[in-house]
């Protein structure tokens, strides 16, 4: 009888390791998955900060560019109703390109990721940014 004890003893001190064992494998894949995760997410948001970054420059460059062109046809002595509707076409085309530029940066986002920004409009990614 005592035989028999001792390989119960031997077998449930084995089973005990097993699970150990696997208990410690199945919380190494778990974490290792939960660092990936984050470490995922931190990329996406400095990817995706970088991307909304480099759209303000561009941004910020076309406006100048259009205030040098406004003062220009100033300068040649268009007439203040021109260049008033000169401007406010200019300004429809450049208020469409932040729309598109948004709308791009939201649509090359992956699916799962969309629903999770906090910006749909240029003024919500400029706050983003802020």
């Amino acid at each position: 009888m005592p035989f028999f004890l001792n390989g119960c003893i031997m077998e449930n001190e084995m089973l005990a390791n097993l699970l150990w064992f696997l208990s410690g494998a199945v919380m190494y894949k778990f974490g290792s998955y939960i660092f990936k995760l984050g470490t995922t997410i931190n990329l996406f948001t400095q990817a995706l900060i970088g991307s909304l970054l480099m759209v303000k420059k561009i941004d910020d460059q076309m406006l100048l560019s259009l205030d040098r062109r406004m003062d220009i046809l100033k300068k040649e002595g268009i007439t203040p109703e021109e260049i008033k509707d000169i401007t406010d076409l200019n300004m429809q085309t450049h208020e469409l390109w932040r729309a598109m530029m948004i709308g791009t940066i939201i649509s090359c986002c992956p699916r799962s990721i969309q629903t999770t920004l906090k910006f749909n409009d240029w003024k919500s990614a400029m706050r983003v940014l802020k």
